[in-house]
């Protein structure tokens, strides 16, 4: 419920910045780390919100290319937000990628300041995590706990 939360507050947040004229969006290879918003932000402030939305996460660019290799310098140490979409889902709120260096594959909303997630490579918690903990065990599922 919380998740959903977070993702409703933040397409709310994002969409009317994408209505404006934000052009075209830019194939992009960044990595940086992955930061709470609130904690890098507003570090200090007497923040009230929910802890969904306190939960939300940005990523800190350290380096950014587009398709064509060329750097884009102005990146730099900008805060980069996450669009809701199912590729970001693992980095757009918690502790669970906070902190880790990442590297992203989507298209860049440049003037919002907004990335589309394609892929994400170098974080512990991909699509591709094992779900031994979630197997279910007993007599139906006929899987033995050891």
């Amino acid at each position: 419920m919380e998740k959903l939360l977070v993702l409703c507050v933040a397409f709310l947040v994002f969409i009317p910045a994408l209505a404006e004229d934000v052009g075209q969006p830019i194939g992009v290879t960044i990595t940086g780390t992955n930061v709470g918003l609130i904690e890098t932000l507003a570090k200090g402030e007497n923040v009230s919100t929910n802890t969904a939305i306190a939960q939300l996460n940005g990523l800190k660019v350290k380096e950014a290319k587009d398709v064509d290799g060329k750097v884009l310098e102005d990146l730099k140490d900008k805060i980069i937000y996450y669009l809701p979409t199912k590729s970001a889902d693992n980095l757009i709120s918690g502790d669970k990628t906070r902190g880790k260096e990442i590297t992203i594959i989507g298209k860049l909303y440049k003037s919002a300041n907004a990335i589309l997630v394609e892929e994400v490579q170098g974080h512990d918690g991909g699509a591709e995590e094992d779900m031994w903990d979630v197997l279910p065990t007993g007599k139906k599922s006929q899987i033995q706990e050891l």
